[in-house]
């Protein structure tokens, strides 16, 4: 039997390096589809840490002239990002 890692409880707060560049990766797709045409609007659904990447994701939002909010319907539950037109 193989030995397996517990994983632990609760997970570590403070993402990776990787964890972040993943995340701003998702935002950057989002945004170079909507400012090419081809989608309106992106909704991101359980975004993972978006408290990080919300920053930088917002300024190349508005580098790219498209639209960046955080929808959030509880304050500690999961959020989703939303890239399109600015309104």
């Amino acid at each position: 039997m193989e030995d397996i890692e517990p994983t632990p409880f609760p997970r570590a707060l403070d993402p990776s390096d990787e964890d972040v560049e993943k995340a701003l990766g998702q935002v950057d797709a989002a945004i170079a589809l909507v400012s090419r045409g081809a989608a309106v609007r992106i909704r991101l659904i359980g975004f993972p840490f978006v408290g990080v990447v919300a920053g930088l994701a917002a300024a190349h939002a508005q580098l790219a002239g498209v639209g960046f909010q955080i929808d959030r319907l509880e304050p500690a539950g999961p959020a989703a990002v939303i890239v399109g037109p600015l309104v």
